[in-house]
């Protein structure tokens, strides 16, 4: 459906549930969850989540067994909060919905990239944390696994970061072409989230 299928599209099947005037429904978060019943348990589990829809965002690993989520990934209310690493992730959506043409193949050069890199150190850290558990050091290969998800979330929020600056700023020249304008002012109105709009 990709190569057909865009931001505004109702009819095509997507996990992307974007903004849309026609519908009130939408992606909050995406999540892939890896489970493998023969490892030890904590490596049992890894939780690939996204803060937002999974088009313009990207997957993180997380460990739920043993591995503490940052304590910034705990902010957030259902009003925009700039400290906030889930409504980074929302603005960058918001963002590529202003021109998803234009804007959205930015983000998945940045986010590919990054869950290339994270799906590669996630077997190294793995295999490392693994050798460790079966020497009976559970405690030291939690650790290696806490390293990789602090890895991986501080290296993500610069990117959200630079995306939320960069992609404001390629508005500027690109413009704003968005089916659902007046739905997107009135949302992002509602919940503060600050969005260069006319």
């Amino acid at each position: 459906v990709e190569p057909r299928w865009g931001a505004a599209e109702t009819f095509w099947a997507t996990p992307c549930m974007h903004d849309n005037a026609q519908s009130g429904y939408r992606t909050a978060a995406s999540i892939v969850a890896h489970l493998r019943s023969w490892m030890p348990p904590l490596l049992r589990q890894v939780y690939w989540a996204s803060s937002s829809v999974p088009c313009n965002n990207v997957f993180k690993p997380f460990y739920f067994h043993g591995v503490k989520v940052p304590e910034n990934y705990a902010k957030g209310t259902s009003t925009y909060s700039a400290d906030s690493p889930h409504w980074w992730a929302d603005r960058v959506k918001l963002l590529c919905s202003l021109n998803y043409q234009a804007l959205a193949p930015v983000t998945r050069g940045v986010f590919d990239l990054t869950e290339e890199w994270e799906k590669k150190r996630a077997e190294q850290y793995e295999a490392q944390a693994l050798k460790l558990t079966n020497e009976g050091k559970t405690i030291e290969a939690a650790k290696v696994l806490q390293k990789f998800v602090d890895e991986n979330c501080a290296r993500v929020e610069k990117e959200y970061k630079m995306l939320n600056e960069n992609l404001e700023e390629m508005l500027k020249t690109v413009g704003i072409k968005c089916v659902y304008l007046d739905y997107i002012k009135d949302w992002t109105t509602k919940k503060g989230v600050p969005l260069p709009l006319p």
